[in-house]
Order: C-alpha cells, then structure tokens, then sequence
C-alpha cells in the first residue's frame, strides 16, 4: 500500500499561480511598511516603514499574508519568500513579483518547493544578463516552464512535515 497513490502531475507555473497587483497611491504625509526579500531563502523582512514623501519611487503594490514575494534582480540568490502575518498590507516596489497559488498549490507548498534545487535551476534559466549580479528575472519566460506537483492532500501533509521539522530545528537552537 503506498502512502500517497495519486501520482505527480506536470504543470506549466502560469497554470498553478496567479500574478497579483495590488497598485497603491502614496500619500505624501502617510506612513507605509516597506519589505524586501533576503537572499538565500531567508524571507520576507521589513525594510522600514517611510513616509511617502520619502519614497522616491512610487509605484508599489500593497501585500497580504500569504503572498509569495520574487525578487526580479536577486531571484537566482534565493530572494523569494512567503509573507508572514507580521508584514500584512506591508507594500514593495515593481521590482518585486507578487503570486499566489490557486486550486491546484498553495502558497505555502510553492515557498516549499522554491527551496530545491530543481526551482533555483528555473528561475536562472529564466534569466538574462552578462553578470550574475544583474541578471533580471524574465516572469513570462519562468511561466511558460513545468514543474510536477503533487495533490494537495500531499502538498499539506509535505508542509505540516517540514513546518514541524523547522519547529523542532528551531527549538533545538534555543538550547
């Protein structure tokens, strides 16, 4: 008897996310939470919380908890990540991907997934450049390319387990 029968199937990314844009416009005398992605899968963190007066550029895009964040110019350095509750309506410029799964993955499986070998292998061949420190991410071209997944009755029991086994890391440390 095999723990997980269904078998994997081969999806294109653009099938199993949803680009999401949520513009916001600043206001001068408003204060807003700015993020950004730290490399190495290190997540979503603040990058302080400005006035609009002091944000140079102003097309950002407001992000919920449960958004997936990709660096456009950092990606092949593992700068994506999942926005935790803390960050909620925080906003990110344009430089920044904005996804979300949909029926078929969640989001949480997709920030998973974007840890393997296998993910960092896509998102550098979606990429372009003559130096690996400005290679800018190509969306349409990481969108057109497959990947397998499982159900999702699979993809929760894979994130409870890792979640659980980071829990376990994590408490062990703090001895």
């Amino acid at each position: 008897m095999t723990l997980y029968p269904s078998a994997w199937e081969q999806r294109k990314v653009a099938e199993i996310v949803s680009e999401i844009s949520r513009p916001v416009v600043l206001s001068d005398d408003k204060y807003y939470q700015l993020v950004t992605v730290r490399r190495r899968n290190e997540g979503v963190v603040s990058r302080g919380c400005l006035r609009g007066s002091d944000i140079l550029v102003k097309s950002y895009f407001e992000v919920h908890t449960g958004d997936y964040l990709v660096s456009k110019r950092q990606v092949v350095h593992g700068a994506n990540g999942y926005v935790p509750k803390s960050l909620n309506n925080a906003v990110v410029s344009n430089e920044y991907l904005v996804i979300v799964g949909n029926k078929d993955i969640s989001t949480k499986y997709w920030s998973l997934i974007s840890k393997c070998r296998g993910m960092y292998r896509m998102f550098m061949l979606s990429s372009y450049g003559v130096d690996i420190e400005k290679l800018v991410f190509n969306v349409d071209d990481w969108k057109k390319r497959s990947i397998r997944i499982p159900s999702g009755k699979e993809q929760q029991r894979l994130t409870d387990f890792f979640s659980r086994l980071d829990d376990l890391i994590t408490l062990h440390q703090r001895k």
